[in-house]
């Protein structure tokens, strides 16, 4: 599993876990924290902060869902940024990087301005620990 963090949320995945592993990316991941959505920009830290693409869909099961939360195993879509080349499995990140959603001051403050009431405490302690990781003031 791979190990994938957005809202703010992590990720987990394994070299097992892949269906495809380029264009478009689709992985099992365990989400460590937070919450995945449709459209979360994913990125590799520990990879010099390689931007993968954005989660374009979301299975529990073979049902497509919108979101996941801490603690759930689902198939995710990863397809590339538009204009840029597509990232692979193996080349550019493998099962031990953790993966994390892309988050910057613009999306902190729709996610103040939009999803308050939506995210929990431990959604709002992942964002500061995003916010010291990709180095937002």
């Amino acid at each position: 599993m791979s190990r994938l963090m957005c809202v703010g949320a992590s990720f987990l995945s394994s070299r097992n876990s892949y269906s495809t592993p380029r264009d478009p990316i689709v992985m099992g991941v365990m989400v460590e924290a937070g919450i995945v959505k449709e459209g979360t920009p994913i990125c590799v830290p520990s990879q010099e902060f390689v931007e993968l693409g954005i989660v374009t869909s979301i299975e529990v099961n073979h049902k497509q869902v919108e979101t996941a939360r801490k603690g759930q195993e689902v198939c995710i879509k990863i397809e590339p940024i538009p204009g840029e080349s597509p990232k692979m499995f193996g080349r550019h990140f493998d099962e031990t990087d953790m993966l994390v959603s892309k988050i910057s001051r613009a999306s902190i403050d729709a996610c103040k301005d939009y999803f308050r009431e939506d995210l929990i405490k431990t959604d709002w302690q992942l964002m500061v620990e995003l916010k010291k990781l990709f180095q937002i003031l």
